[in-house]
């Protein structure tokens, strides 16, 4: 009212900007602390492996795209929407560290435990003796079997291992060496059979980090396509709407032309034709997914959708080979 009567009336569309801008903002919020709810709901962390808490994400990021859906409002440019991919990658990666940190933590006192036998056989020098080689080996051997053992290790449990491993390499070298029961060569034999098996876990371990950087390219390319496919569903539904709004306005002008006519106003009718065609151009082009606006807004939402997931090493190569062919469905 005061804005009113000193004649500052707001611009409808300013105001309209600026509710979509809260509607939105609370739409990213409520999605975001539905993935959050889910993810610590539905995680028993450490899960056994990347791809399970990788699965869970998926699942809980699909419930949250579509909350933001259901309440977004007048996301024309897909700003908000880009907000909430970049918040949701951001705490994804969250919970992915903390999946590690909880692996790690577990493994090490689990290998705490399962070593002291170990350690405690060498600060006693039981392998200082001939044949303490052998026995040395045999007490690892046995540790490493029992620590296989151990449920729900997670995702550190071959790198915690590995580590142990690694700080034994100096002892048991300095073990061999002092067996008196092997000859030269046979202290020779079993150091290439150390480095060889130590290779082998080095190479293991890598192959299981490359896996797991597979697995979360895949998860992000699932987030690209989820995120694609909710919006194009929301668009066409958009879309369909207006279609069925714009045919009615132009079953509207086609009935009052043909009433200007019937009533003489020849004129008037023919006024009209202008503002008909537009329409029904109109109404062609929303019509054809080739020009329509839904597929300008995809390319562009997928161009910025694909500089938030991917890393720039990927994302030349994704948006060249990827991008375009899901348009193409």
């Amino acid at each position: 009212m005061d804005a009113i009567n000193t004649g500052d009336v707001p611009c409808l569309e300013n105001a309209v900007t600026t509710l979509a801008q809260l509607e939105n903002s609370a739409a990213v919020q409520k999605a975001a602390d539905l993935y959050s709810e889910q993810m610590a709901q539905r995680l028993s962390l450490p899960t056994d492996t990347l791809l399970e808490l990788l699965e869970v994400h998926a699942a809980c990021e699909s419930k949250a795209i579509a909350v933001f859906m259901e309440h977004s409002f007048k996301d024309d440019t897909q700003e908000f929407q880009k907000m909430l991919v970049e918040i949701i990658k951001n705490k994804k990666e969250g919970f992915v560290l903390q999946n590690e940190e909880a692996s790690a933590k577990y493994c090490q006192e689990k290998l705490d435990q399962l070593s002291k036998t170990l350690m405690k056989g060498i600060s006693a020098g039981m392998f200082s003796v001939p044949g303490g080689h052998e026995l040395y080996r045999r007490a690892k051997t046995k540790l490493e079997m029992e620590y296989c053992q151990v449920p729900r290790k997670g995702v550190k449990a071959d790198k915690v291992l590995q580590r142990f491993l690694q700080s034994q390499v100096a002892i048991e070298k300095s073990i061999l060496q002092a067996d008196k029961a092997l000859t030269d060569g046979q202290k020779a034999i079993a150091e290439e059979r150390a480095r060889k098996e130590a290779a082998e876990k080095a190479q293991e371990l890598l192959k299981q980090e490359l896996q797991e950087q597979e697995q979360q390219v895949a998860a992000q390319q699932r987030s690209f396509q989820e995120n694609i496919d909710q919006l194009t569903e929301k668009l066409e539904k958009e879309r369909a709407n207006i279609l069925r709004e714009q045919d009615k306005m132009l079953e509207h002008k086609l009935k009052v032309q043909e009433a200007l006519l019937k009533e003489g106003f020849k004129k008037k009718s023919q006024e009209m034709n202008a503002e008909i065609q537009h329409l029904r151009n109109m109404i062609a082009r929303n019509q054809d997914t080739e020009t329509s606006w839904i597929t300008t807004a995809l390319h562009a939402f997928g161009r910025e959708m694909a500089s938030v997931l991917f890393s720039p090493s990927k994302l030349l190569d994704y948006i060249v080979k990827g991008v375009s062919s899901l348009y193409k469905k």
